[in-house]
Protein backbone atom coordinates (compact mmCIF):
# COMPACT_ATOMS: atom_id res chain seq x y z
CA UNK A 1 0.00 0.00 0.00
CA UNK A 2 1.52 3.44 -0.85
CA UNK A 3 0.38 5.84 1.76
CA UNK A 4 2.34 8.78 0.13
CA UNK A 5 -1.04 9.75 -1.87
CA UNK A 6 -4.40 11.49 -1.02
CA UNK A 7 -6.86 9.45 0.66
CA UNK A 8 -9.99 10.08 -1.63
CA UNK A 9 -12.58 8.72 0.92
CA UNK A 10 -11.08 10.68 4.26
CA UNK A 11 -10.84 13.65 1.97
CA UNK A 12 -14.18 13.57 -0.30
CA UNK A 13 -16.03 10.78 0.73
CA UNK A 14 -19.07 12.68 3.15
CA UNK A 15 -19.59 14.89 -0.34
CA UNK A 16 -18.59 12.36 -3.06
CA UNK A 17 -18.96 8.35 -3.97
CA UNK A 18 -16.00 7.04 -3.33
CA UNK A 19 -15.35 3.51 -4.92
CA UNK A 20 -12.74 0.85 -5.94
CA UNK A 21 -11.37 0.45 -9.27
CA UNK A 22 -11.67 -3.24 -10.99
CA UNK A 23 -7.79 -3.96 -9.99
CA UNK A 24 -8.49 -3.93 -6.23
CA UNK A 25 -10.77 -6.92 -6.61
CA UNK A 26 -8.00 -8.60 -8.45
CA UNK A 27 -4.99 -8.03 -5.55
CA UNK A 28 -7.26 -8.32 -3.07
CA UNK A 29 -10.17 -10.46 -3.76
CA UNK A 30 -14.06 -10.10 -4.23
CA UNK A 31 -15.25 -9.50 -0.42
CA UNK A 32 -11.64 -7.60 0.26
CA UNK A 33 -12.03 -4.80 3.24
CA UNK A 34 -8.57 -3.19 2.60
CA UNK A 35 -8.66 0.23 2.90
CA UNK A 36 -5.84 1.15 -0.37
CA UNK A 37 -5.63 4.62 -1.05
CA UNK A 38 -3.74 3.99 -4.40
CA UNK A 39 -6.66 2.22 -5.97
CA UNK A 40 -10.02 4.38 -4.98
CA UNK A 41 -11.66 6.36 -7.80
CA UNK A 42 -14.35 9.17 -7.43
CA UNK A 43 -16.87 8.11 -10.49
CA UNK A 44 -17.80 11.06 -12.46
CA UNK A 45 -20.34 11.60 -15.68
CA UNK A 46 -17.29 12.05 -17.77
CA UNK A 47 -14.13 9.69 -16.15
CA UNK A 48 -13.20 9.24 -13.22
CA UNK A 49 -10.50 10.88 -10.76
CA UNK A 50 -7.72 9.49 -8.95
CA UNK A 51 -4.89 9.85 -6.90
CA UNK A 52 -1.37 10.60 -9.02
CA UNK A 53 0.46 10.79 -5.93
CA UNK A 54 0.75 13.12 -3.00
CA UNK A 55 -1.89 15.88 -3.35
CA UNK A 56 -2.45 15.45 -7.27
CA UNK A 57 -5.47 13.99 -8.15
CA UNK A 58 -5.73 12.11 -12.05
CA UNK A 59 -6.68 14.19 -14.88
CA UNK A 60 -3.95 15.58 -13.27
CA UNK A 61 -4.27 18.66 -11.10
CA UNK A 62 -3.90 19.71 -7.95
CA UNK A 63 -5.94 18.72 -4.92
CA UNK A 64 -7.33 22.19 -4.41
CA UNK A 65 -8.23 22.91 -7.98
CA UNK A 66 -10.74 20.09 -7.22
CA UNK A 67 -14.09 22.60 -7.27
CA UNK A 68 -13.32 23.55 -10.49
CA UNK A 69 -12.56 20.29 -12.01
CA UNK A 70 -15.11 18.73 -10.60
CA UNK A 71 -17.56 21.48 -12.26
CA UNK A 72 -16.78 19.76 -15.51
CA UNK A 73 -16.26 16.38 -15.09
CA UNK A 74 -19.37 16.33 -13.05
CA UNK A 75 -18.62 13.47 -10.10
CA UNK A 76 -21.30 11.54 -8.51
CA UNK A 77 -22.72 12.83 -5.39
CA UNK A 78 -23.24 10.59 -2.74
CA UNK A 79 -27.00 10.46 -1.41
CA UNK A 80 -28.28 12.58 0.96
CA UNK A 81 -30.96 11.53 3.52
CA UNK A 82 -32.69 14.65 5.35
CA UNK A 83 -33.05 13.52 9.05
CA UNK A 84 -37.34 13.77 8.65
CA UNK A 85 -36.61 11.00 5.71
CA UNK A 86 -33.90 8.87 8.53
CA UNK A 87 -37.02 9.53 11.18
CA UNK A 88 -39.29 7.83 8.90
CA UNK A 89 -37.22 4.86 7.68
CA UNK A 90 -36.29 3.88 11.66
CA UNK A 91 -40.34 4.75 12.29
CA UNK A 92 -40.98 1.56 9.46
CA UNK A 93 -37.70 -0.74 11.33
CA UNK A 94 -35.13 0.34 9.25
CA UNK A 95 -31.76 0.43 11.29
CA UNK A 96 -28.33 1.16 10.05
CA UNK A 97 -26.61 -1.89 9.57
CA UNK A 98 -22.63 -2.94 10.43
CA UNK A 99 -21.25 -1.93 6.35
CA UNK A 100 -24.11 1.52 6.42
CA UNK A 101 -26.68 -0.86 4.59
CA UNK A 102 -30.11 -0.61 6.10
CA UNK A 103 -31.26 -3.59 7.43
CA UNK A 104 -35.34 -4.50 7.41
CA UNK A 105 -36.15 -5.42 10.92
CA UNK A 106 -39.70 -6.03 9.94
CA UNK A 107 -41.69 -9.00 7.96
CA UNK A 108 -42.09 -6.71 5.02
CA UNK A 109 -45.71 -6.85 4.86
CA UNK A 110 -47.56 -3.55 5.15
CA UNK A 111 -51.02 -2.98 5.22
CA UNK A 112 -54.09 -4.99 8.06
CA UNK A 113 -52.50 -7.28 10.55
CA UNK A 114 -52.04 -10.41 9.49
CA UNK A 115 -54.46 -13.64 10.94
CA UNK A 116 -53.37 -15.69 13.55
CA UNK A 117 -53.38 -19.03 10.61
CA UNK A 118 -51.18 -17.19 8.28
CA UNK A 119 -48.12 -17.52 10.34
CA UNK A 120 -46.98 -20.63 7.98
CA UNK A 121 -47.05 -18.55 5.18
CA UNK A 122 -44.65 -15.88 7.03
CA UNK A 123 -42.28 -18.40 7.38
CA UNK A 124 -41.79 -19.07 4.05
CA UNK A 125 -42.04 -15.70 3.39
CA UNK A 126 -39.15 -14.62 5.79
CA UNK A 127 -37.15 -17.90 4.29
CA UNK A 128 -36.94 -16.61 1.35
CA UNK A 129 -35.10 -13.00 2.63
CA UNK A 130 -32.66 -15.29 4.58
CA UNK A 131 -31.13 -17.06 1.69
Amino acid sequence: MNHECINLKERFGRRYKVEYEQSYFAEYGPGARVEDPVLMIVPCKYGQLYPAGGNLLAAVFDVADLPAVARVMRPRRRRQVSNAEKARLRAMGFRKGQQGRPDVQHSGRTGAPMPSGDSEHLLRQTALFDR
